[in-house]
C-alpha cells in the first residue's frame, strides 16, 4: 500500500481528466493517481514520457530490456513488473528475461544486448563511471541519436524507480506479471 494518499478523480478532475486523456489504458495506474497530488508535475510528466518512450528507432525489445535492467539494479518492482510484461509483448522470449540479471553468463543474449544490459546497469549504479568500453559497445551500433534516447530511457526509469520506490507504490487491482 501506498505510503501516501492516492489521488481519486473526485480530489482532482482536471487531473484525472489529463490522465483519462494520455493514459485510458491505465487510468488508475498508481504512479499517474500519486503525481496527479501534484497537477503541474503531472502535466508535464505525461508528455515527457511519451517522448522519452518514442524511443528514436530504438529496438523496442532493446527498450524494454533496458528499462527492466536498470529496474532489477535498483531493486524496484513496480516499474519492473509493468516493463517485463511490455517487453515479453514485444517479443522478448520469457526464458530470456528470466535470464535478464545474469546476462553475462547466458548465451541467450547477443553482443548488443550485453551491451545495452551493461550500460543500463553501470549507467543505473555510478552514471559517472560508465566506461568507455561500455559507451562504445552501444555507440558504434546505435548512432549518437538512438544512444542519447536510450539513455533517457534508463535516466527516466531511474527517476520513476525513485518516486515509486519509497513511496512503496504497489500493483494495482488486476495486474498480473506475465
Amino acid at each position: 500500500m501506498a505510503r501516501i494518499p492516492l489521488s481519486t478523480p473526485a480530489d482532482d478532475p482536471e487531473a484525472f481528466a489529463l490522465i483519462h486523456a494520455k493514459r485510458s489504458h491505465a487510468p488508475n495506474a498508481e504512479i499517474f493517481r500519486t503525481i496527479a497530488i501534484c497537477p503541474d508535475i503531472l502535466a508535464a510528466f505525461i508528455p515527457m514520457a511519451d517522448a522519452v518512450r518514442q524511443g528514436y528507432g530504438i529496438d523496442p525489445r532493446l527498450r524494454e530490456m533496458a528499462i527492466v535492467m536498470t529496474c532489477q539494479t535498483l531493486g524496484i518492482s513496480y516499474e519492473q513488473d509493468r516493463h517485463w510484461n511490455r517487453a515479453i509483448r514485444e517479443g522478448v522470449p520469457k526464458r530470456k528475461m528470466q535470464a535478464l540479471w545474469d546476462f553475462e553468463k547466458s548465451e541467450l543474449f547477443t553482443d548488443l544486448e550485453r551491451a545495452v544490459l551493461r550500460l543500463a546497469r553501470d549507467a543505473t549504479r555510478a552514471p559517472a563511471q560508465v566506461s568507455a568500453e561500455v559507451w562504445n559497445a552501444v555507440h558504434v551500433e546505435l548512432g549518437s541519436q538512438q544512444s542519447l534516447a536510450l539513455l533517457f530511457n534508463i535516466g527516466w526509469y531511474n527517476l520513476s524507480a525513485r518516486l515509486t520506490g519509497p513511496l512503496d507504490l504497489g500493483d494495482e487491482a488486476g495486474f498480473v506479471r506475465l
